[in-house]
């Protein structure tokens, strides 16, 4: 029994080294990153982004509201954030 969990986890080591620099890890990574980002960067960025935005007039802020810019806004901001996220974290792995 030892040896055979011993195969799988070296199957499993293996598997890893082979397919985690290509496209696979590239994958995880951003759903990691993106997983990150949206639980410690977008709070920040969010609370910042609504204090600017209670400087508008209450005709705007309604606009802003109805059309759904803030989601909008949201989207784009947090795309923005996860794309430079990963690539700090690329580049301090080492690949492009």
């Amino acid at each position: 029994m030892p040896q055979i969990i011993a195969a799988l986890v070296a199957l499993l080591v293996s598997a890893a080294r082979q397919y985690l620099p290509g496209i696979l890890g590239r994958v995880l990574l951003a759903f990691g990153i993106g997983f990150i980002t949206h639980e410690v960067a977008m709070p920040s960025l969010k609370s910042l982004v609504e204090s600017k935005f209670g400087a508008l007039p209450p005709v705007l802020q309604a606009y802003w509201g109805a059309t759904g810019i803030g989601v909008a806004v949201t989207m784009i901001l947090s795309a923005w954030i996860a794309g430079r996220a990963q690539k700090a974290v690329l580049s301090k792995l080492g690949s492009k």
